[in-house]
């Protein structure tokens, strides 16, 4: 039959067999007695309540098929109702946690049965066989050994007196009480030197996950502890990008610009530039404990500074800020962007002799970082080199050494391309930031 065919029927079967609800009974069934502080009992709970299971559904098809086979049938009815009785005490004590007792209750019954069964009811259908199953059983369900041994030879002898006391209730004569004990004696030992090997696996597996959770803990902690400590370096740099936005050298700036402006008797824009530091500075102190910040808050804090700059240049200086409007909600690293900016206007713009200043701030998204480019028309990085190691100072800002820092750290932490270099332009130097980023939903 052709798979197309097969597969409605069975799904078709499945979902019945769903709805008449056989699978949860059957799983609900086969849990009874499972509870979490004893789950080293967890198989063998299982194990018993589906002989139990199997048993009862055997018990359903000989009472449908007796009426066609049995020459008995009201003898062997009386005994199907008490096996079932059975299973609901064996289910019962499995419930209450007693196990052994369940298992045992399950095991006698089993050999009392067919006891009755081989004996009184159909000695002609050789039942007397199931007495070498019943040893193995109760091996596997009971750590107890003087319990298995006791069903041992309490199987060995149900299966061998009644051929010596009831002349002729076996038609051949096939018994060797030698043969019988030996059979018997190999199949227990050869299963209890099986579930030996079993446990002594499981001892070794079990230490072994012991040994793996061992470790795996320590790599857990081990982990944490350097996330902790990356957390500490972060603040460390976070504090160091502080200091080098509200360096002495800004701040002298612009208390130089505030002094000439009372001087020259502007006590109006003296007042509205020393409001606008004011709150640079809170801003600052603010973003400071904050490792992420919104990129308007960031925007807000670049235009203060920029507003700033050009009043201490006055109608010589401009700055545009492109890219902005169609930005979602996002949040950035703070207080990467303003050193950069600082920098530009401090050794590229500062140092132009005559023309107008400019500064410009493009923004872009990207898939994996955000963009940032900083470019000013200033007197390059070469030009300021120079002027710098004329002045004595050191090649590198402190500013720029510190954001390098920082991003370096960022780049291993969220293993993002992220950083910054420099791009080559006609007149001045541009800037490019590679900044990470998480957006707002």
């Amino acid at each position: 039959m052709p798979e197309a065919t097969v597969e409605p029927w069975v799904h078709k079967a499945v979902e019945k067999f769903e709805l008449m609800g056989i699978k949860q009974f059957w799983h609900t069934v086969v849990n009874i007695g499972v509870y979490d502080t004893h789950k080293q009992e967890h198989k063998k709970v299982k194990l018993l309540n589906s002989f139990c299971l199997t048993w009862m559904i055997s018990i359903g098809v000989f009472m449908i098929f007796d009426p066609f086979y049995s020459q008995n049938l009201y003898r062997s009815i009386p005994l199907h109702l008490w096996s079932l009785a059975t299973i609901g005490g064996v289910l019962y004590l499995q419930k209450i946690r007693c196990y052994t007792a369940a298992r045992v209750l399950f095991i006698s019954t089993l050999i009392v049965v067919t006891f009755v069964f081989a004996n009184f009811i159909e000695p002609s259908r050789m039942m007397e066989n199931f007495y070498f199953v019943y040893p193995l059983v109760g091996l596997i369900l009971i750590d107890n050994r003087k319990i298995t041994i006791g069903i041992l030879v309490l199987c060995w002898l149900l299966y061998y007196l009644p051929y010596k006391i009831i002349p002729g209730i076996y038609p051949i004569e096939i018994f060797n009480p030698v043969l019988l004990l030996t059979i018997f004696v190999g199949c227990y030992v050869i299963l209890n030197y099986s579930q030996s090997l079993n446990r002594a696996n499981e001892l070794k597996l079990s230490k072994a996950n012991e040994l793996v959770q061992e470790q795996k803990t320590a790599l857990e902690e081990a982990y944490k502890d350097l996330e902790e400590r990356k957390q500490a370096e972060l603040a460390h740099y976070q504090l160091k990008s502080l200091k080098a936005q509200m360096n002495p050298h800004f701040m002298f700036n612009a208390m130089n610009s505030i002094q000439n402006l009372v001087l020259k008797g502007s006590k109006l824009e003296a007042y509205d530039y020393l409001t606008k530091f004011s709150s640079l500075i809170r801003e600052n102190l603010n973003m400071s404990e904050k490792s992420f910040v919104y990129l308007e808050e960031e925007l807000a804090l670049l235009q203060k500074y920029l507003e700033l700059e050009r009043l201490r240049f006055r109608e010589n200086f401009e700055y545009q800020i492109v890219g902005t409007e169609a930005m979602p909600v996002l949040k950035i690293p703070s207080m990467i962007i303003q050193p950069f900016v600082e920098n530009a206007i401090k050794h590229g713009l500062l140092h132009k002799d005559r023309g107008l200043r400019r500064v410009k701030l493009c923004f872009q998204l990207k898939s994996d970082y955000f963009e940032c480019s900083i470019e000013d028309n200033g007197v390059g990085l070469t030009a300021a080199k120079e002027i710098k190691m004329a002045n004595g100072m050191e090649s590198q800002s402190f500013s720029t050494k510190a954001i390098k820092e920082r991003l370096d750290l960022l780049k291993e932490y969220y293993q993002t391309d992220i950083g910054f270099h420099y791009a080559p332009i006609d007149q001045g130097t541009k800037v490019v930031l590679r900044i990470p980023y998480t957006i707002e939903l």
